[in-house]
């Protein structure tokens, strides 16, 4: 992008939200706000039946800007940066509220003014925003950069118009100005990509969970079965995703603080919060649906796992040790679940197996944050003191497993279900050695992700898995 040579004495006049960023701050504190506490949007709605103005005055006293992590257009920034350095005088217009503001400009170092909307004043916004430039101005020429149909009057009464990576709508609009108008498109990631990052499509591979009541209650060969339990992580799928975006929205100020998550697509601003918002409604209502479709028993399942995956999102997760219990207890829920869709019994014999490996891969989780990555950034109360503990709790949690798997396979259940129970032994020393392993793993700082997630993408795992099938086959099968 070439730099734009300022006119003698002309102002540049820029827009914050979703020109100079990639977000919009009125709709991130709206979030934020309405997801710190069981309060939260109700104060919103009271704030905004009171006036757009109002309500940005409201949650800009409360919810704090963090100008330095922000997700700014970087192309925006520089070329306006060098029209300053090259004798150009740079304001920032918004309707945003002036203590958000502020500190953008500070921390931009380049900014000449700001005129933005004041507490219980006039919101800046179209005309408003023009005559507050033409008065800063005072006659001398001006331009001016926005993104929005609400810049459309700005637009018209500047000397020039830059508009920032615009939708059709907007470019439409901008054909009839008057005025000069230069079109600037930044570089970002294409819409599926993003969607699917924001959507978390590589976590639904935790999901497949739901189908381990179809193996262990041998109805893999059941139609009816198969077509419930495959809907039954379809309805689980849309829900988590619709957490996902829920959380991210509750976490944007630790996420942009991360060294990773701050890529994430909310927080870098490829995802608006105000789609994030329509996007998480409309799959909690697929989601509860294809629940409805497969019956009460296991819609009421999907809506316990909503309301708890909420809460921990919200709450539970910066909690120490309730994290872990939490983060065990819903990927066991999973396994509920598909008993749920599939009108089976779960047994204790899988729920105590799960509750111990699952416990063990939660903190694994947490062990592998403190070992990887700053954990003071990530909002939760862990510290690098408390590595070596966890690291004790998770590897014996995971040999708890193991034990009860060993007390399984000399139970009468498996005598009863198995035509070949010795077969099933070779299932053992599999798990130890999978266990141990991922542990190792983890300790040498190999795990960067959910580590259900790398389980079910690494290629040793895989191969375990698959040998524990054949073990689970040969039990059934061998007369």
């Amino acid at each position: 992008m070439s730099e734009q040579q300022p006119a003698p004495g002309g102002i540049t006049a820029v827009d914050l939200d979703g020109t100079l960023l990639r977000s919009d701050l009125l709709w991130e504190a709206a979030a934020r706000h309405a997801t710190s506490s069981g309060r939260g949007p109700f104060d919103v709605v009271r704030w905004a039946v009171r006036g757009r103005a109002h309500l940005k005055s409201e949650l800009a006293s409360r919810v704090p800007v963090d100008a330095g992590a922000l997700p700014y257009r970087t192309e925006v920034v520089d070329e306006l940066a060098g029209i300053a350095r090259a004798g150009g005088r740079v304001i920032l217009a918004t309707a945003a509220a002036r203590s958000h503001a502020d500190p953008v400009a500070a921390h931009l170092g380049f900014v000449e003014a700001v005129l933005a909307t004041d507490a219980d004043g006039v919101n800046l916004r179209g005309d408003a925003k023009a005559d507050a430039i033409e008065a800063y101005a005072d006659g001398a020429p001006w331009t001016y950069w926005g993104d929005s149909l609400a810049d459309v009057p700005v637009w018209r009464r500047s000397d020039a118009a830059v508009v920032v990576d615009a939708g059709r709508r907007v470019t439409q609009a901008s054909e009839g100005l008057g005025v000069p108008v230069r079109h600037v498109r930044t570089d970002r990631p294409s819409t599926p990509l993003a969607w699917r990052s924001g959507l978390r499509v590589h976590q639904w591979a935790k999901n497949a969970l739901v189908l381990v009541p179809l193996l262990t209650g041998h109805l893999l060969f059941e139609p009816e079965a198969v077509v419930k339990a495959l809907a039954a992580v379809a309805a689980f799928s849309a829900m988590a995703s619709a957490i996902y975006l829920i959380n991210d929205l509750a976490d944007l100020s630790a996420d942009r603080a991360h060294a990773t998550k701050r890529h994430r697509a909310l927080a870098a601003g490829w995802i608006s919060v105000r789609a994030a918002l329509v996007a998480a409604a409309a799959l909690v209502v697929v989601s509860v649906a294809i629940a409805a479709a497969i019956g009460w028993l296991f819609t009421a399942v999907v809506v316990v796992y909503a309301v708890a995956t909420t809460l921990y999102s919200l709450w539970i997760k910066r909690k120490i040790v309730a994290d872990v219990v939490g983060l065990a207890m819903l990927y066991t829920w999973r396994i509920i679940a598909g008993c749920a869709a599939i009108n089976v019994v779960p047994s204790i014999w899988i729920l105590a197996f799960s509750v111990f490996l699952f416990f063990s891969l939660a903190v694994m989780k947490r062990y592998a944050e403190i070992v990887n990555h700053d954990q003071s950034a990530s909002g939760r109360d862990y510290h690098q003191i408390d590595a070596p503990l966890l690291l004790a709790i998770g590897t014996s949690s995971g040999m708890a497993a193991v034990l009860v798997a060993v007390l399984y396979l000399d139970s009468p259940q498996v005598y009863e279900l198995y035509s070949f129970p010795p077969a099933l032994w070779a299932v053992i020393p599999l798990l130890v050695y999978w266990i141990v392993r991922f542990w190792m793993v983890a300790a040498r700082g190999g795990v960067d992700d959910d580590p259900l997630v790398f389980a079910l993408t690494d290629r040793t795992s895989l191969m375990v898995f698959a040998l524990i099938g054949v073990a689970g086959a040969v039990g059934m099968v061998v007369p």
